[in-house]
């Protein structure tokens, strides 16, 4: 009975240690920087959709089907643009690493709408300083923005506006005459817009844009994770990009259609646990990392012995008992 009790606590232990401890789901970002080991990643996924095709009088307008891929060595022009854009708010960034891929579907005439995907990760290194047990991380780059294009593979990667929404965005800029029944609104990230402005807008609407994230991490929404990481969230905005805004009202009743080009954009931060944030540094006692989940074993290794024992007490109990009664 000793060697079987042994060999489960032994097993349950091994699970402690190797099975990942599951946090609160939550819908994933759009943009998100993790910390670990002195280095830092950064991922962004963006899914736009656009229902602009439906429009009656932009049945003419279409994205054109997208792919491109960009890794190692065809990725080296892209990554020296984002660079650029990082150090200028701290010159010892260095991206290295860099993947891109952009893809649009078809138009769908089941949903009337069409999707254009833009995947983007690179890591950024040089922007760790560790000094004895402490290692400090500056994000004050993670609001960068890069604002001229860059063409790979004749396809657009950062003036998507510019290059692929410009010409509807005119169009559109005309049909501005509302009613007393109708009213026509136009926004671009969230920005009210007259008429005149939304061709100019839309042109200077870029996706490597993060001056939403210029608030400092700190004051982010902060999450724990015991004792395997720390995060901080923001939501920049939802239903970001070029919006062309139609609100009817008939007999009383009062329906908005909105046409353009749609996307959500927050942000997380991750670290490990007992990272702690002020402003857009990040520091973590090294050392504290593996004693943190260390206790956290040792504790939870703890109560597993303990409701294991108490377990075997009551068997063995209930043996005697059957004994006695014999």
């Amino acid at each position: 009975m000793r060697k079987t009790y042994e060999i489960v606590i032994a097993i349950l232990f091994l699970m402690l240690v190797y099975v990942p401890i599951a946090g609160a789901s939550s819908s994933p970002a759009q943009y998100v920087v993790g910390i670990t080991d002195g280095a830092v990643a950064v991922s962004l996924n963006l899914n736009m959709v656009q229902n602009i095709t439906y429009l009656s009088f932009e049945k003419s307008f279409i994205l054109s089907p997208l792919h491109v891929l960009a890794t190692g060595a065809n990725s080296t022009g892209l990554a020296r643009l984002v660079q650029g854009a990082l150090n200028l708010t701290n010159p010892k960034a260095q991206v290295n690493n860099l993947n891109l891929q952009i893809a649009s579907s078809p138009w769908s005439n089941a949903t009337n709408t069409q999707w254009l995907n833009i995947s983007l990760s690179f890591s950024v290194n040089g922007v760790t300083v560790s000094q004895r047990d402490v290692a400090t991380t500056d994000l004050s780059w993670k609001s960068f923005r890069v604002s001229s294009g860059y063409m790979l593979g004749g396809v657009e990667v950062n003036r998507i506006g510019d290059e692929y929404f410009s010409g509807v965005a005119a169009d559109l800029a005309l049909h501005s005459g509302g009613s007393s029944f109708i009213q026509i609104f136009y926004h671009v990230n969230g920005r009210p817009l007259d008429p005149s402005q939304f061709p100019d807008a839309v042109r200077n609407m870029t996706v490597l844009d993060f001056s939403g994230f210029a608030t400092p991490v700190s004051s982010w929404k902060e999450s724990h994770v015991a004792p395997t990481s720390e995060s901080w969230s923001v939501v920049v905005g939802q239903g970001l990009g070029m919006v062309y805004t139609q609100q009817i009202n008939e007999a009383g009743s009062l329906s908005t259609a909105k046409y353009g080009l749609f996307y959500d954009l927050s942000g997380t931060v991750t670290g490990p646990f007992g990272a702690r944030a002020n402003g857009d540094t990040v520091t973590l006692a090294v050392g504290a990392v593996s004693g943190a989940i260390m206790a956290g074993i040792i504790l939870s290794t703890v109560g597993l012995w303990s409701g294991s024992y108490l377990f075997e007490r009551r068997i063995q109990s209930k043996t005697a008992r059957k004994k006695v009664k014999r």
